[in-house]
């Protein structure tokens, strides 16, 4: 058996996947698992169009004009300015999303767009004529200040208004009113980001791909190598793995220390075994390498298996 795995941890830094596996990175961090993402699959460059790699993930094709995010985010006071929350530790329902979307979607706010949205936290803008608007992804912000991530370009004050208009129709939203009862971060505001074309992926790095997370399952459907649910173990998934080069993208929750223990274990046996021939990890711009341990250390690991 040949195979090759290339494992990528996405929104997790490279510190804490150095602290959770014991590992030092191969070399020193180069970007963010975002930038690492899309170079797996060859592009690299400012102004990367994640939000039409997403759509492609979401929808399985990829979006026909202009497409960017325009994501529910809690906007909370912070001084003089506003600080961006993100949602993620309190989401949404599925059906507070739905309304909320419905609400802002159908107001006509913004002319000549087509709304989609295509998960809960995951809304869309496509646009015929592209916009000159340069935009930044909401978790590049330092410290959430929204100050540092507004919209620049000719078309920026226009897209700004209409902003304000939208976060005006989200304000006193039924669910927001609902959440805000219960102690949760109302979905406020909305964040533009990631616009841009769908960029054309000349050739795949990899055979076959396991994911669900949305930006490396958009790049594989872009690079012709639509992905495959991400397995929920790993022992059984790798002891079927086929041979040639895979790429299995995980998210924060896998890189949790229970969670990256049990993926770690599993990668190790597989390597000693030889049922792999390579394994790489990669997280918040760094790359790790497993490597095959001897004898000794694998009847050290047997040992500890049966005190526990």
């Amino acid at each position: 058996m040949s195979a090759r795995l290339t494992v990528h941890f996405s929104g997790i830094p490279a510190t804490h996947l150095a602290a959770v596996s014991g590992l030092a990175p191969a070399a020193a961090p180069t970007g963010d698992s975002t930038t690492d993402a899309c170079a797996l699959f060859g592009l690299s460059g400012p102004d990367l169009p994640l939000a039409a790699i997403t759509y492609t993930h979401d929808f399985g094709t990829p979006p026909p004009a202009w497409c960017a995010r325009l994501d529910p985010v809690c906007l909370m006071p912070s001084g003089a300015t506003l600080r961006l929350l993100d949602l993620a530790h309190a989401p949404l329902a599925d059906a507070d999303a739905r309304q909320l979307f419905e609400r802002v979607s159908a107001a006509g706010v913004i002319p000549a767009v087509q709304w989609r949205q295509g998960a809960p936290h995951r809304w869309y803008v496509l646009c015929a004529d592209a916009p000159d608007v340069r935009t930044c992804p909401p978790d590049t912000l330092p410290g959430g200040q929204i100050a540092d991530g507004q919209p620049t370009g000719n078309d920026a004050a226009r897209w700004q208004n209409w902003l304000n208009e939208l976060q005006m129709l989200l304000f006193d939203a039924p669910p927001n009113l609902v959440r805000e009862a219960h102690d949760l971060p109302p979905a406020n505001g909305l964040w533009l980001w990631g616009g841009g074309l769908t960029p054309t992926i000349e050739q795949a790095s990899f055979d076959t791909v396991w994911t669900d997370q949305p930006l490396v399952g958009g790049l594989a459907h872009l690079a012709g190598r639509p992905p495959q649910a991400a397995p929920k173990s790993a022992t059984d998934w790798l002891a079927a793995l086929p041979e040639g080069h895979a790429l299995l993208g995980l998210g924060h929750d896998e890189a949790a220390p229970d969670r990256a223990a049990h993926w770690l274990t599993a990668l190790q046996a597989a390597l000693d075994s030889g049922r792999l021939d390579a394994a790489t990890l990669q997280a918040g711009g760094a790359r790790f390498e497993l490597r095959r341990q001897g004898l000794l250390a694998r009847l050290r690991r047997g040992l500890r298996r049966a005190a526990g």
